[in-house]
This record gives structure tokens, sequence and C-alpha cells, in this order.
């Protein structure tokens, strides 16, 4: 390739002259010209350094013009120490508030006493008083390692960026699993002080922080919410590189939440950067549009409570004065949510979350006649008209979470009264329909609008696929659903008194509802439909009321035991493959475990006892147990639960899939419960939702209404289930064409039988194995079609398709196929075995040991070539022989770091056969791995001719080997390795975990130093043995951290 076309000319100079001549960083190149020394390049004493004291001294001075030497010597020293036992995130937690907050250091007041004043380190208000610096291509080593980055960004000499760069024909992944998660191992105190990692190949950008997997590292694709969007990376670095901002997300868009016992640091998502910040300045202007904020839709599942942390926090930091701000919700457990995540995410400071929390509307009073730092209150406690305004002489902000919905009427205008000075701002992840003008009156329009569409284009939720099975079950009757019978019924959820004011009100359309062939419909229709996902993930089943709850697990029960004896009696007749399916299929349903959960009220006992129901159990499994954290949890069995009001807004649950509906809900209730379904998971690609009563069709009424209203924005949180059948449909037959165009047919593999069957199974692997790109494309297919499969049912596509479907999985399955390739096994043995699945060669009768063939001292590469030519699966025979020889390279690197030069030759093999268009070199590719298996087989061995027990001690001798050594030399440092060797693993087992403590890794370290200093022979000078200490030292601390 092209150097024009390289990494560093694509990506990295375009990266570094962004960042140079339009964001105005200076930009240096590290590598080769770096000088080390405190008046050098960058001022590092080491390559060890990474916080570039020179400007960080400066930075001290400059910004903090009171500070005196001693003072920045002791600024420096607790900025640079840390605890030896602390993890890296605690580590990166504690830098982080000596950034924002400053360095404390100690100030000798007139009177001779001593006072704690923080040294600032950044300054956060102006961003030209601080300096900025790129470096490409920085040598870094740690205790063990070196590595050199591609960019670290430095603010003050504190390196906050790290940007991991590939071509731009390589996955963005991998520079995460290649480098990213290598330099956490290798170099960790590079992350220390890291506020942001990038990962870019050019034209797709990600972005994400410490701790962070994969999954969760995001796109900043918008410079501001009305563009379209772009992943590219000079897209993020404008978004996110330009000073002012890079200063703003580094103090006012993270978050540290120490939430169920362990650190997440979170940084805000490109939409919740822009949206927070449209907040900010709708309260800047708060004066001039009368306390009204105006609506911040962000759809459900994109982190709207983490919205209102970050911009309560940039409020508290940004504005002069204290302001109060005030969390509204309308249900206990939103509130307790809400209160914890603020609690979690350190805005309380260390004040529990519950001192805050108002219990009473007389307390709500009185604590708004203080100057707390925050409030958190339901909507309801706002359920007195005020007798006067409470005006006080400080800002309020009112934060509603929800609950500014038109059945809270009352409640806005009593808070407006009470509070008129207050501004006010409603946080929503549904959108305001048509009737909902209290909306608009309490808070005015939209601020920031990031809809369902968006969210799902940005990856941020998945899409959710909607069936409507009430259509489809032809004995179930379902009334009609009117505004006042959902009116009615919201009621009731919310006030428990409303429930007999309903079933009086509306007894027919109950009755219909809750009849018992109808939900016995309903249970046996949602057992056959979710045993068919039973790959999917959980499922909530939303019932009416809670006695429908009870009821409807019930008739759930009887009917899944029933199919759990069906699958048993099919296991009968059926196939050995369909056999194996079969008994993982009913050992997940024999696991499963479901719950009711609905909330508690006065004389339960008696109501369920009126409908011949025992609650105790349901209610003691509740009580007893953490059924939120189990359900939560992807890999509890606990997978349905049956509920009716609790969890259907704000309850998160990743690994939830499925959700069935079976009850009236307004429209913006409706959408947040069927959101549950559209949070991001690792291997869920969209989710479910199953309706049996035609709600959604109310939905989408509302919703064209609205998107009549907003001027065309679609806004229909669901789809069709037909697209998702469409779409894979679609996938079986592009990857149809696909191996059409390889020249195999798929309907002959699907017609074969029996052996023939195998065979072409092979064949078609062979046919898609011609090239890493191919099989890359297949595997898509195979991916895409297995993820989307888990959402369908039995009869959702014909039995054709269906064939079609498992053909090309048991492609997919056979190039997954993965060879055991045993360390201990002889490699030309493994080798042979390969040879002789794809090579048939005539053997004599005599001749049964086929190894021998292929001696390494007599193997006959002309008779291999010719043989390679006959062969029909020579795409896969290259295959697997690349993967043995990538296995068994990487053992042989283990043992002995000195065979790098094998692992070079063997890349430039593989960059040389995938470069090839034709594939007329395979036979070149072939032999030139055969070969180079030949060479690797010999290395394997060579401890026996050295005349070594083995290959560690040769492995030690390598390491000591110098080629100016005479005879007497090389004979004396093969003793020095075995006994070595001896020694240090003699030593190890009597260490507890001897890499864990400074005193027993120095125990090692002066072990070996100790012995190559007495075995050595004269030869070996001062310098060489620090080298070979060192070198002999890194391969022990990474080689041997237990002896077995």
């Amino acid at each position: 390739m092209s150097y024009d076309y390289s990494e560093n000319i694509l990506v990295q100079e375009s990266a570094g002259h962004l960042l140079e001549q339009e964001l105005g960083w200076q930009v240096e190149l590290g590598y080769n010209q770096e000088v080390l020394g405190e008046t050098g390049t960058f001022g590092r004493k080491s390559y060890k350094d990474i916080l570039l004291i020179r400007y960080f001294q400066q930075a001290l001075k400059t910004l903090n013009p009171w500070i005196n030497d001693a003072q920045i010597d002791e600024a420096k020293k607790k900025f640079e120490h840390h605890i030896s036992t602390a993890s890296l995130m605690q580590i990166n937690e504690e830098k982080y508030d000596y950034i924002r907050d400053g360095i404390p250091v100690t100030v000798k007041k007139p009177n001779g006493q001593t006072e704690v004043k923080k040294a600032a380190v950044i300054d956060f208000q102006n961003a030209g008083n601080n300096h900025f610096l790129a470096i490409k291509e920085l040598k870094i080593h740690g205790d063990l390692y070196r590595r050199r980055t591609d960019i670290v960004g430095f603010v003050n000499g504190i390196p906050l960026l790290f940007v991991e760069l590939k071509k731009n024909s390589v996955d963005v992944q991998n520079a995460y699993t290649d480098n990213y998660t290598d330099y956490l191992d290798t170099i960790p105190h590079l992350f220390y002080y890291n506020a942001f990692l990038m990962l870019s190949n050019g034209t797709e950008a990600k972005v994400g922080t410490l701790g962070s997997k994969y999954e969760f590292f995001h796109e900043w694709k918008r410079l501001s919410e009305q563009e379209e969007g772009s992943v590219a990376l000079e897209t993020m670095l404008r978004g996110i590189c330009k000073k002012e901002n890079f200063l703003d997300l580094l103090e006012n868009y993270i978050l540290y939440d120490h939430s169920g016992g362990s650190t997440v640091k979170i940084l805000a998502r490109n939409h919740q950067y822009l949206g927070v910040n449209e907040a900010v300045k709708a309260y800047a202007a708060r004066k001039l549009n009368d306390g009204k904020l105006g609506v911040f839709w962000h759809t459900q599942g994109s982190g709207k409570s983490y919205s209102m942390v970050f911009l309560s926090q940039k409020i508290r930091r940004k504005f002069a004065g204290s302001p109060t701000i005030v969390v509204l919700t309308d249900r206990e457990e939103l509130n307790s949510q809400i209160s914890d995540t603020f609690e979690n995410c350190g805005l309380l400071g260390t004040t529990k979350a519950s001192k805050f929390i108002a219990s009473s509307g007389d307390d709500l009073i009185d604590k708004l006649k203080g100057n707390p730092s925050f409030i958190f209150t339901l909507i309801q406690k706002f359920n007195k008209k005020p007798e006067e305004p409470i005006i006080p002489d400080h800002d309020i902000i009112i934060m509603s979470d929800e609950a500014h919905r038109s059945q809270y009427g009352v409640f806005a205008d009593n808070m407006v009264g009470l509070l008129p000075t207050a501004a006010r701002i409603g946080f929503t992840g549904t959108p305001l329909l048509s009737n909902d003008n209290i909306t608009e009156r309490t808070f005015g329009g939209y601020i920031s609008i990031y809809d369902f569409k968006r969210a799902v284009e940005d990856k941020a939720t998945v899409p959710l696929y909607y069936e409507n099975r009430g259509e489809k079950i032809l004995d179930i009757h379902n009334p009609d659903i009117t505004d006042k019978i959902l009116d009615a019924i919201e009621a009731a959820d919310l006030d428990a008194d409303q429930q007999e004011k309903l079933e009086h009100e509306f007894e027919k359309e109950i009755h219909l509802l809750t009849a018992e062939p109808r939900l016995k419909s309903v249970a046996k229709d949602f057992v056959e439909h979710y045993s068919d996902l039973w790959t999917s993930g959980k499922a909530m089943f939303v019932c009416l009321n809670k006695v429908t709850c009870v009821r409807m697990y019930n008739m759930v029960q009887d009917y899944w035991k029933k199919e759990i004896d069906r699958l048993v009696e099919l296991r009968k007749t059926a196939s050995q493959q369909e056999l194996l399916e079969l008994d993982r299929k009913i050992k997940w349903m024999q696991e499963t475990e479901m719950a009711v959960v609905i909330s508690q009220e006065q004389n339960e006992i008696q109501t369920f006892n009126k409908w011949n129901l025992d609650i105790k159990p349901h209610r003691a499994k509740m009580e007893k147990r953490e059924l939120d954290k189990e359900f939560k949890d992807k890999n509890n069995p606990l997978r349905v639960v049956f509920v009716c009001a609790m969890w259907l807004t704000g309850f998160d649950v990743k690994c939830l899939s499925c959700l069935y509906l079976d009850k009236p809900l307004k429209a913006h209730t409706l959408m947040q419960t069927i959101a549950r379904a559209n949070r991001v998971s690792e291997g869920k690609s969209n989710g479910l939702i199953i309706d049996y009563i035609g709600i959604v069709k109310a939905l989408r009424k509302a919703l064209a209404d609205y998107t009549a209203n907003v001027g065309g924005r679609n806004t229909d949180p669901t789809v069709d289930k037909e697209e998702l059948i469409a779409h894979i449909l679609e996938t079986i037959e592009a990857a149809r064409e696909f191996l059409d165009s390889k020249e195999f047919d798929l309907e002959d593999l699907i017609y074969a039988k029996d052996f023939a069957k195998l065979s072409l199974l092979q064949t078609a692997a062979n046919a898609v194995s011609d090239s890493r790109e191919s099989i890359k494309q297949f595997m898509t297919y195979g991916n895409e079609i297995n993820t989307m499969m888990k959402y369908l049912d039995r009869n959702d596509i014909s039995q054709a398709d269906r064939e079609r479907k498992d053909a090309v999985i048991a492609i997919f399955d056979e190039l997954k196929k993965k060879k055991k390739h045993v360390d201990t096994v002889d490699l030309m043995v493994q080798i042979n075995g390969i040879l002789g699945e794809y090579i048939l060669i005539e053997q004599t009768p005599k001749d049964k040991d086929f190894a021998k063939r292929f001696d390494i001292s007599k193997i006959d590469f002309d008779l291999l070539r010719k043989e390679f030519a006959k062969a029909q699966k020579k795409n896969l025979l290259i295959k697997d022989l690349d993967e043995l020889i990538q296995v068994r390279l990487a053992g042989m690197m283990k043992e002995n770091p000195k065979r790098v030069d094998y692992y070079e030759r063997y890349q430039k093999i593989i960059e040389e056969y995938n470069s090839e268009q034709d594939r007329a070199n395979i036979e070149k590719t072939f032999m030139e791995l055969m070969d180079l298996a030949n060479s690797m087989n010999q290395e394997e061995h060579r401890y026996v001719r050295e005349g070594f027990t083995s290959d560690e001690e040769l492995s030690m001798y390598d390491m000591l080997f110098n080629d100016d050594l005479s005879k007497e030399d090389i004979k004396a440092i093969k003793k020095v390795a075995v006994d070595l060797l001896a020694k240090i693993k003699d030593k190890i087992s009597q260490l507890d975990h001897w890499t864990d403590k400074q005193e027993t890794k120095a125990e090692i370290d002066n072990l070996i130093r100790d012995t190559l200093w007495m075995e050595l022979p004269e030869c070996y000078d001062e310098i060489r043995i620090s080298e070979y200490r060192q070198r002999i030292y890194e391969y022990v601390y990474m080689r041997y951290k237990e002896v077995a």
C-alpha cells in the first residue's frame, strides 16, 4: 500500500491538521523527535513520565498568582501520588476531582497559622488561558512494556485525551480490542488522568470513558440538534476538541456513578450534551421567558435521568448564587430512584438523599422556605391551594420528570401559584400530544428533542417491533377502548379508592377483558409465543389489574407445563440434531422462573380470597427476595414478570426484549411502558411489543395527530413486525445470492441427504472462504439472521424460507467451527491431520502411520504441491492451516519472546494472500505456510538438540545468548539458564501471589540479579547484566504468575 494511504497519512495526519489548523491545538510528533530531559522537547525525564511537568507547573503559576515554589511542589506531589492498592478507576476519580476543583495546598496566614487553599490547574472560564498540546506517536514505557500511542492530548501538561486510530479499511472495534485493552494492561498509568477515549478509522469514530465496554462507546454525530449527523472522526474532533467544548465537557459532563456497589464513569452522550446546553441557555434567559425554560423531550432509554443530573451540575457550577433545585416526580419509586441517582453521582455531597426528600406537603413548604441545594418531591404534595406565595431571595428551579401531564393540572397550577418566581423545565420521554395543554402552559414549548427515530439511528436505543396478536386469536373479544375507560383505568392505578368506581362504571368492558375464556386464550398464546422466542431475552406481561396478574400467572404455569410435556413427547421422533436443540429448550423452560410484581394494598388477602386466589406466596416472594435485581440480571432464571402498574415507568431492564400488553393504557403511559423493551444490551438487536388488546392502534392515532402538529416529524416508537420478517427474508436472499456468486447453489444443500449433505456443507464453506473479506461478509449475514430469528415465532415464515434459513445457518456454523489444537501434540501430526482431511494421497498397505509420510527430514514439497493442486477444498485447507499456525505461534511466543520473527513471517504471508484478488497465489500461500510450519516444528524441538529438558529452559538460554560467545561461554550460560529457572520457580512456589506485592516482586528481581552476577561468564559486563536482568524479569512476571 502507498504511504499516502497508510494509517499515518490518511487518519493520523488528518486528525493532527484539524486539531492544529482549525481547533488551535499545538500538535507535535514524538516518535524519533523527542529529546528527553528538563530542557528537552516536552520536559520529560523518562519515557515513563505521562504528566508533562513543565506545562503543569507553568499553569499553576499562571492560574494562581499567589502560589510559591514550595506550594507548587506540594501540588505536584499530591497530584502525582496515589495509594498503591487503589484501582485504576479510583485513581482516575481522585485525579478528576483535582482537575475540576483544584489541588489543596497549604497556605501560611500572616498570623502564622495555616489554611488549605485550592490551586487551579485549568482555567474553565477562559479557554485561551490554557495550553492545548496533542502529541502524535508518543513513546510511553510501563514497568514491563513499551508502547507508542497514536495521539495523546494534554491540557496544561495533563494527559486528558487518548486517541487510537486504525486504517480506514479496519473495523473501529479493533482499536479497542487490539490496542486500548493492551495499553490498560501494559501502560495503565497513561489513564490515571484520562477524561476522553477516542477510537476511529477516520470514517467512523467512537468516544467513551475508562471502564466502558466497547458497546458503551458512542458516536458524536452532530454539532447541533438540527444536523442529520455524520459518524466521521472530523465531526467528533470538532464537537469534542473545540477548546471551549472540551473544557465544558470536562467540567460539567462527566459523572462517577457509585450505584450498586461499583463505580461507572459516565460521559454525556452527544444528544445529552446538546440538549442540556440548550436548557442552560434557557435558564440564563429565564427572566425573559417568565420562568418557562421549556420541555426537554428525549425518548425513553436515552439517559434522561443523567441529563437532569448534568443540568443540575452545570447550573450549580456556572451560575452565581446557590439555587434550590426541586425535582418532581409522580410516583414514590421514581422519586426514590432519581434521588438515589443524584446521591450516587455525588451531587448531594456526603448527605444522604433521604434528607432532601419532602415527607409531606407541610414538609415541602418548610423546605422551600429554607435554602437547601435540592428537594425531591411528588407533584401530589402540591395538593393545597397556596395561601400565600413563597418568594425567596435565591433562585428556585423546578425539574419535572414526567409529572407534568394533564391529570396533574390542579397540582401544576398550585405549584406555579406557590412558586411564582421559580424557573420550570419539564423532562419527558414521550412527545406532548395535541390535547396536552397543561404542559405548555406550565413549562413552555420544546427546548430539545431527541425522538424515537433518532435514538434508534444513533444506537442509543434498539428498534421496537410491534405485533397485534389479539387479531390472530379467534376467540378473543375485546371491548372498544374509549378515552373515558383509559382515564378511569389510570385513575385506579394512581388511587386504589378509584378501583371500585372503575369496576362499577365500566362493568361490561372489565368483564370482557377479564373473562376466563379470554384470559386462557391469551395465556396459551403467550406460552406458545414466548417459548418460541426462548433465546431472545426476558419478558414482561402487563395485565389489567392486580387480581388479573395472579390469575394470568396461574394460567401460564399450567400451559407452560403442557408445552414442556409436548416437547418431551417430540423427543421420541426427533433426529439427533433436533434432539440437541429440543433438550436445550426443555432445560431452559424447566429452569425459567416467573413472578407477580404488584404493590401492596389494605385487605389484599381478602380481595384475592374472593377470587379463590392466594396472594401470600407471591407477596412473600416480593418481600423476601430482590426481584428487581434478579430480573435485571440476564443470567438469572427469573425471566417473566406479571405487572399492572409497578415497573411500567422508570424501571430499566436492559435484557428485557419482549413486552406483552393486555391492558388499556393512555398514550403517554403506553409510550413509557413499551420503552421498557428498547434498552441497549449485548446481543440484543431489537425489542418486541405484543399487543393483545389493540391499544397500540390508539397510540398511533394520537401520534399521527401529534406529527401533524410538529411539521411531519415521525414519532411512532414502533415498527410493524412484518418489517422485521421482511428484513430477515431479504438477508436470507442476500446470503443465497452471495453463495450463487461463489458458484454454490443453496437449493442443492437443502435437498441433499445424508453424506451428500455433509459434503455439500463443506463445499459451501470452502466457496465462501476464498478470502477473509468473503468469510467476514457471509458471517455478517449469518450473525444478522441468527440475531433477528430470535424474535420470530413458529408461524412467522414459511417452511421453504425456514429451510433456506437453516441451510445458511448450517454453513455459518461450519465456518465458525474451530479445530481443536492441542499444544502438547506434535505440530506436524496436527498438520497431517488437516492434509489428510482435504488431500487424498495414495498410501501403500504398509504405510499405516500417515504422520510419517511427512516426516520433517523427508518432507517432499514437490509431491505436496501436486497433491494440493488436486484438492477440492483448497480454501478450507488454507483456513484450517492458518488457524492452527496462529494458535501454535501464540503458544510459542508466550513460551519464548525471541520467536517474534516467526510471527512477522506469518503476517507477511497472510497479508500477501489477502492482497491478491484473483486467488491465483493460493498454491504459493499453501507452500509458504507449510514451509513456515516446517520451521516452527524444528523450533519447537530445538530444546532437545540444544541439550535442554524443556522449552522453558531454552527460552531462558535464548534471552542470555549473544553471537560473540565462545564455546565455553555457551556451555556456561546453558547451565545458568537451567539453574536460574529452577531457582525462580522454587522461590515463586513459596510466595503467595508474588506479582501483587512490591516486596515479593523485589525478591524475584533480586534473585535474578544475584544469580546473573554470580554465575554469568566474565564477558558479561555490568550494562549487559542489567539489560538481561530486566528482560528476564519481564518474562518471568508475565509467564510465571504462579508455579503449578
